[in-house]
């Protein structure tokens, strides 16, 4: 009897348990799994390290495991590679089938959960409470919870108790200005930043407003919710909302080119899936895209409130998991050609490549309504 199913697989999540529970079997190890990464030009996708040789595994590993294209053992770690195109088409297909509730589970169904937070003032630590409550909310309904009065009631707040076991505790926020003030600051830095590059000093205010939150959300929940954030002492101009929403809105630009390419009638509709040979995704930064951030993104969510019960919940994952993803987009985006010419030879990848804009999206999407940002599609 073989360990997995190929079909689960697409959750990174179930393929490291079927491959520790392979090594453990096997060899008596717990084992440390490292994803690749660019920087690190590892030779192969997945690697784990170990003192004792693990030759003699590699080729039931091949075996048992059937995702696995093949291994090598190399003096202290066992190199995996997988099969990309059986993998990238189970992932693709993922996404698009299950749409908004890609990344959803039911590991928590039936168990009920309330969060509320203290009466608030108009400080910015306040803002941060709102938004943090709304997240956790999505989070739990996203991994099965219901939210509702009979069961535990989480208080999310400013005000530490040691002797509480539902306190969510919430960090201050250093900013010498109250909400409305700290509101009006960012969105005349946005729209600063927006006219800039447009060169116009006109620029959509419903879009300011939108990109304006988003620069809030990723400031106030991109840090563990129980440290402090000092706002005051952040002198770079770099504005980590910003990135993400305008590599999100890239993807979507590439994806409308397209459409409109379509009504126009210079392309094809887009085939079906299963007709897609997803094997043309070769590069480095296409892998990493799918491997680190596609397939990784249901176990974020998983683990973003594995500790929920506890009063812990990792919010902070998700600006991190988008942050991240969002990098990877960038090189894709800057270092491939999505869109070509109508040619018959050339269109096999770029329709390959404009499924992966497409799921890309889709994640994106996902996470932005976890975290209550309004998706801007055109900057």
């Amino acid at each position: 009897q073989k360990l997995i199913r190929v079909s689960t697989m697409y959750i990174l999540n179930d393929f490291y348990k079927a491959l520790r529970l392979f090594v453990k079997t096997h060899a008596e190890l717990d084992i440390d799994i490292k994803l690749p990464m660019l920087k690190h030009h590892i030779n192969g996708h997945i690697r784990f390290y170990s003192t004792k040789n693990l030759q003699n595994l590699v080729e039931k590993l091949v075996e048992d495991l059937k995702i696995v294209e093949r291994c090598s053992w190399s003096s202290d770690y066992l190199s995996i590679w997988l099969k990309k195109e059986l993998w990238v088409s189970t992932v693709m297909k993922e996404i698009l089938i299950s749409g908004r509730k890609y990344g959803s589970n039911d590991d928590h169904k039936g168990t009920v959960v309330s969060v509320s937070s203290d009466e608030c003032n108009d400080s910015v630590t306040c803002l941060r409470i709102e938004l943090l409550k709304e997240a956790i909310q999505n989070l739990a309904k996203t991994n099965g919870y219901i939210i509702g009065n009979d069961g535990l009631n989480l208080l999310v707040s400013k005000k530490n108790n040691p002797n509480s076991s539902n306190l969510v505790l919430c960090g201050n926020v250093v900013c010498n200005v109250n909400v409305k003030e700290y509101k009006q600051r960012k969105q005349e830095s946005v729209t600063k930043m927006s006219a800039n590059r447009i060169e116009s000093k006109e620029y959509p205010i419903d879009i300011i407003s939108k990109l304006c939150h988003a620069s809030i959300v990723y400031e106030l929940l991109s840090v563990r919710h129980n440290k402090v954030i000092n706002t005051e002492c952040d002198t770079s101009n770099k504005d980590s909302g910003i990135f993400i929403m305008y590599n999100y809105s890239r993807l979507c630009q590439v994806w409308k080119a397209y459409e409109n390419g379509v009504i126009e009638n210079y392309y094809e509709s887009l085939p079906d899936i299963c007709s897609v040979n997803f094997g043309l995704l070769t590069s480095n930064e296409e892998w990493i895209l799918i491997l680190n951030h596609l397939s990784m993104y249901p176990l974020v969510i998983q683990q973003s409130v594995q500790h929920l019960m506890s009063a812990s919940v990792d919010v902070h994952r998700l600006c991190k998991f988008l942050m991240e993803m969002s990098s990877a987009v960038s090189l894709f985006y800057h270092r491939h050609h999505i869109l070509s010419d109508p040619i018959a030879s050339l269109l096999p990848l770029m329709y390959a490549r404009l499924y992966l804009v497409k799921t890309s999206i889709q994640v994106y999407e996902n996470v932005f309504q976890l975290l209550g940002i309004k998706a801007v599609r055109e900057m």
